[in-house]
């Protein structure tokens, strides 16, 4: 079962932290060929987050949605309690 949740207009860095703070430190990042941004991967892949670009000409102040996918929906409550978003 994939435990994800979208979150948008945060940013991208202090979402990370948060996530290395809280659920597991980062171990690496990913680039897929062609990707704009990185994957970047919690220790064991607690956590995995990726974000994409959704700017346009009205932008706001953070212009990215990131996916975190979760190993354990513990987890993915914490995260959408402090952060909000979508679940999936």
């Amino acid at each position: 079962m994939k435990r994800s949740i979208y979150i948008g207009d945060a940013d991208e860095q202090a979402l990370l932290n948060w996530l290395c703070e809280n659920i597991s430190p980062l171990v690496m990042t990913t680039k897929a060929e062609f990707a704009y941004f990185e994957m970047y991967h919690g220790d064991d892949d607690k956590w995995v987050m990726n974000t994409t670009d959704v700017s346009d000409v009205s932008s706001s102040k953070w212009d990215t949605i990131s996916e975190v996918t979760f190993r354990t929906k513990e987890d993915l409550m914490y995260c959408h309690l402090v952060w909000g978003g979508s679940i999936q």
